[in-house]
């Protein structure tokens, strides 16, 4: 080991000044290349991991959010279901007609009211029922649509209203009314069967 520094020694003595301060100054400036290159490296990967921690925090909240909602989804359904169950053989014609005998409006349906069927993605079926009417009073289509609005069951869709014209007093309005109801899945109605 000796030998080594003596040798390292002799070379440094034989080395003259000017050339001296030269490998002095490269070994300076490699080490401070290193050193430059070390602290842009670490400032570099705090800075990626800063932004992956605020991805990460961000999604996180996303999915906290996801599941919240899927709680609530999961809520509603179990409500959906209780007051399905509660009234198995109900019918939204049958409601409807009921209503409409309950506000005295037979008189002014244009036609009788006419459902479809659609099945939804989550498996229930929506009944929708379109009804007409002529000459109504905004009080009688707001109690009817107040009416409608305090069965959980039915739920309005859309109401379109519109002035009579030609030989309308001009204080009453026509009105498309689409209602809705939500029959059980397929395999509930089965099993019921069963």
């Amino acid at each position: 080991m000796m030998e080594f520094f003596k040798r390292l020694q002799i070379t440094i003595d034989s080395i003259d000044e000017k050339q001296f301060r030269y490998y002095v100054l490269a070994a300076f400036g490699v080490i401070f290349l290193i050193a430059g290159i070390i602290v842009y490296r670490y400032y570099s990967t705090l800075g990626t991991l800063r932004k992956k921690t605020i991805e990460i925090n961000r999604k996180r909240e996303q999915v906290s959010e996801l599941l919240g909602r899927y709680e609530m989804v999961k809520k509603q359904q179990a409500e959906v279901d209780a007051i399905l169950a509660k009234d198995k053989d109900f019918k939204i014609g049958g409601y409807f007609n009921d209503l409409v005998l309950k506000f005295g409006l037979a008189s002014n349906k244009t036609r009788e009211p006419e459902t479809s069927r659609e099945t939804l993605d989550n498996g229930y079926t929506e009944v929708k029922l379109y009804a007409s009417f002529t000459n109504m009073t905004t009080k009688q289509v707001a109690e009817l649509l107040d009416a409608i609005e305090q069965t959980d069951r039915v739920y309005t869709k859309e109401v379109e209203m519109y002035k009579q014209t030609g030989n309308g007093n001009g204080q009453t309005i026509n009105v498309n009314l689409l209602i809705a109801t939500i029959e059980p899945k397929a395999e509930e109605i089965s099993a019921v069967a069963e």
